[in-house]
C-alpha cells in the first residue's frame, strides 16, 4: 500500500514538473517568435546610418541610393557608389553640388593616402633591399623609343597637313601586291581632308590595261564612295614613274613612291615627312 502511494505521488510530480516544462518552452517560444518583429527595424536603421555615415550621407540619402540601384540603374550599373548614383540622379543644383563635393573630396582623400602608402612602400622596399632595382630603365628603352617615334610621326602628320593647299594632288604609286595600299591611302586622303578639289592619284604598277587596275581595286577593297568628287582615281603606271624618278632629286628604295602635283609640276615626297 505505501508502495503504491509513493508511485502515485511520484507520478504526480512527474507530471506536474512536465507541465512546467512545456509552459516554459511555449513561454520562450512565444518571446523568441516575437523578438525580431521588435528588433529587426532597429538593426536596419542602424545598419543604414552606419553604411550612410560612411559616405557623408544620412540615412534618407542612402534609402534613395538603394531604390535608386533597385531600378535599371542597379541593372546596367550595379558596382555604382552612392555618391556618383545619388549625384546622377540629383533633383535639385544644390544636391548636384553636395555629392560632386562629396565626391571630389572622397577622391583627393583617396588620392593622398595612395601617394602616402606609395612613399611608405618605397622607403621600405628600399630599407629590405638596398642594392636591387625596383625598374630596369633598359628594358623600356624600346617602348620610350617607340612612343618617341609615334610623337614624331604625329608632329609630321600635323604639319604636312598645313602644307597642303587647294588643287593639290598626291600620287602614290602602288605595286600589284600589297599588305599597307590601303592604309596609306587612307592616310593620303586624310592629309588633304582640309583642301579643296584635291585628291590622291593611284597608279597600279605594270598593270597591263584597265581590267587589271579594277582586279587590283577589287583585291585591296578600295572603297567606290572615294570615287566620287575626284577625291580618289585608279591608273595605270605606264611608264609615269620611271619619267618623275628620272626628274626627282631624291633617291629612295621606297615600294610605294609618293610624288605632290602642285600647278602642273612634280615633288617626290617621303614617308617620313607625311608621318607615315
Amino acid at each position: 500500500m505505501n508502495h503504491q502511494r509513493t508511485l502515485a505521488i511520484g507520478l504526480i510530480l512527474l507530471l506536474s514538473i512536465s507541465g512546467a516544462a512545456i509552459a516554459d518552452t511555449n513561454e520562450v517560444l512565444t518571446h523568441t517568435s516575437q523578438t525580431p518583429g521588435a528588433e529587426t527595424p532597429i538593426s536596419r536603421t542602424i545598419e543604414l546610418q552606419t553604411l550612410a555615415k560612411r559616405w557623408g550621407l544620412d540615412q534618407e540619402e542612402y534609402q534613395r541610393y538603394l531604390d535608386l540601384m533597385r531600378g535599371p540603374l542597379g541593372k546596367w550599373n550595379p558596382d555604382l557608389d552612392p555618391l556618383l548614383a545619388l549625384g546622377m540622379f540629383a533633383e535639385s543644383p544644390q544636391e548636384e553640388q553636395r555629392y560632386a563635393e562629396l565626391y571630389a573630396q572622397q577622391e583627393f582623400d583617396l588620392t593622398g593616402r595612395t601617394l602616402r602608402f606609395q612613399q611608405a612602400y618605397r622607403a621600405a622596399f628600399e630599407r629590405l633591399f638596398p642594392n636591387a632595382k625596383m625598374l630596369d630603365h633598359r628594358l623600356l628603352a624600346p617602348y620610350f623609343a617607340h612612343q618617341q617615334q609615334k610623337s614624331a610621326m604625329k608632329d609630321a602628320k600635323r604639319l604636312a597637313q598645313k602644307r597642303f593647299v587647294d588643287g593639290d594632288r598626291l600620287l602614290l604609286f602602288v605595286p600589284p601586291n600589297c599588305r599597307e595600299c590601303l592604309p596609306v591611302i587612307n592616310r593620303l586622303m586624310g592629309l588633304l581632308s582640309s583642301a579643296q578639289q584635291s585628291g590622291v592619284d593611284v597608279y597600279v604598277r605594270d598593270a597591263q590595261d584597265d581590267e587589271a587596275v579594277r582586279a587590283w581595286a577589287n583585291a585591296h577593297a578600295i572603297k567606290t564612295a572615294w570615287f566620287d568628287g575626284g577625291h580618289l582615281t585608279l591608273n595605270r603606271d605606264d611608264g609615269l614613274l620611271q619619267r618623275l624618278k628620272s626628274q626627282s632629286t631624291v633617291s629612295t628604295a621606297d615600294a610605294m613612291p609618293i610624288f605632290l602635283k602642285r600647278n602642273g609640276r612634280f615633288f617626290q615626297l617621303s614617308r617620313e615627312s607625311l608621318g607615315l
